[in-house]
């Protein structure tokens, strides 16, 4: 008996049910990012082919996906790509997933870069860079200065170094393993010191959704005790890498904005404090200046 042809929307009706079933929010967006996928194309793509036909190696593919879904792995992950700052980037375990909340601090970074430029040799740092969003989003938008970014993780500087490439950057970012600012010489200024540092703290993490406590690297998460201890470390180094009027982004989590001032303030090395908000009116992001 011949088999009935199955097309990409049947599937995905198919896989919205089951989706739902296991409690996966945004069942019908997740089932058409992973449907994109195994047909090659982005989700607008996939509108035009919603009556087309599945060969049986791409029904077998998207149910496996589709499996490991349900066992809460990040869609990110399964399809190995996202969107952010209207940029694509490859993601993988070695890295977190780049969040909407992180581009309160990218624009922010981007504007503030283009308004005080003196000429190309503007430096801007990305500390503990990941994924390579945040430094390759500024050097796509406020091009033709230095940018520099360090991670301790070398897979996460390979993926950083692939994603550099394909937004067609790579030629203007320096990449370098390290921990911290031990790399740099602290005669060697930054205009600028931009950070998503974890923030998260431990106590916390048990209680994370499935997707973020069981498949993303928990290295980039954990902030400690009390979730600052990464930021402790670049508030008390950061200004012997800034320049005189240098600036320093941090983004900080949720309802950590009292105990970074107090940080900030006891350093007795910055000025200009100001917290920005993101979209939920949440101070997300840090900013401060050295005196």
């Amino acid at each position: 008996m011949k088999r009935a042809k199955v097309t990409a929307k049947d599937l995905i009706n198919e896989s919205i049910l089951i989706l739902k079933k296991h409690k996966i929010k945004e069942a019908k967006l997740n089932a058409e990012l992973i449907m994109s996928h195994c047909m090659n194309g982005d989700r607008i793509d996939l509108y035009e082919n919603y009556n087309k036909y599945l060969t049986k190696i791409e029904q077998n593919l998207f149910r496996s996906l589709i499996r490991r879904r349900i066992k809460k792995e990040p869609v990110q992950y399964i399809i190995g790509k996202t969107e952010f700052m209207g940029l694509k980037f490859k993601v993988n375990k070695n890295v977190l997933i780049p969040r909407p909340d992180t581009e309160t601090l990218v624009e922010f970074a981007i504007k503030y870069s283009l308004e005080n430029k003196i000429n190309s040799k503007y430096r801007i740092l990305d500390y503990g860079t990941g994924s390579g969003n945040i430094i390759i989003s500024i050097a796509k938008y406020s091009p033709n200065l230095q940018y520099y970014a360090i991670d301790l993780s070398r897979e996460a500087l390979i993926l950083a170094k692939e994603n550099a490439k394909s937004n067609r950057v790579d030629k203007d970012i320096f990449f370098v393993q390290s921990n911290g600012f031990s790399s740099f010489n602290s005669r060697f200024k930054f205009d600028m010191i931009v950070s998503n540092p974890p923030y998260i703290p431990t106590s916390v993490i048990r209680k994370l959704p499935e997707e973020i406590k069981s498949f993303e690297p928990l290295i980039s998460l954990d902030g400690g005790e009390d979730g600052l201890k990464v930021i402790k470390d670049i508030v008390s180094n950061a200004y012997r890498h800034l320049k005189k009027n240098g600036v320093c982004l941090i983004e900080i989590g949720y309802e950590q904005s009292e105990s970074v001032e107090k940080m900030i303030k006891e350093v007795a090395k910055y000025k200009d404090i100001k917290f920005l908000k993101d979209l939920a009116g949440i101070k997300r992001v840090v900013f401060f200046k050295k005196k």
